[in-house]
């Protein structure tokens, strides 16, 4: 082999190793993140219609509801399925590998509440589908932490 085939070998070489290495190392990171930290990027991906991004942070069934998602912006107008959801206040309980997070969300519509499930699973919090059968209701009001509902409950200033 000539110097110039063995030199482009190593670069390719070094090249491959270096793209594995920052993938661990995103996986890594991706690690460190709390369940906050992993919700507000999962919802901003989610608000930008990056729904593939979004199954990095999901679970299997997370995954597929995100697919079932995709779908359904699909057949919409593009500008009309963009959000800007903010966090106004985030409340995580649970034991061992699972949370309930309960959130007060509000987006350029309104202001609501939401719960969504995290699972541990290889270190990494991933966000699971939507509980179907979850209903806001004056019970699930009364759950909810006083600071929560405070902040649920504030009206928007007067403009």
């Amino acid at each position: 082999m000539s110097k110039t085939t063995l030199l482009s070998l190593a670069v390719v070489a070094l090249l491959l190793l270096n793209c594995g290495s920052e993938q661990d190392s995103g996986q890594q990171q991706l690690s460190k993140k709390s369940p906050e930290e992993v919700l507000k990027a999962y919802q901003g991906l989610v608000d930008k219609n990056q729904l593939e991004e979004a199954k990095v942070l999901s679970t299997e069934a997370g995954r597929q509801w995100l697919q079932e998602l995709a779908r359904i912006v699909e057949s919409e107008q593009p500008d009309s399925t963009l959000f800007h959801t903010e966090f106004l206040a985030i409340s995580c309980e649970g034991e061992g590998d699972t949370l309930l997070c309960q959130c007060v969300l509000e987006d350029q519509y309104e202001r609501y509440v939401s719960d969504y499930q995290l699972v541990r699973t290889d270190g990494q919090w991933l966000v699971d589908a939507p509980q179907e059968d979850i209903q806001f209701d004056d019970d699930v009001m009364e759950n909810l932490p006083d600071s929560i509902v405070q902040q649920m409950m504030k009206e928007e200033p007067a403009q």
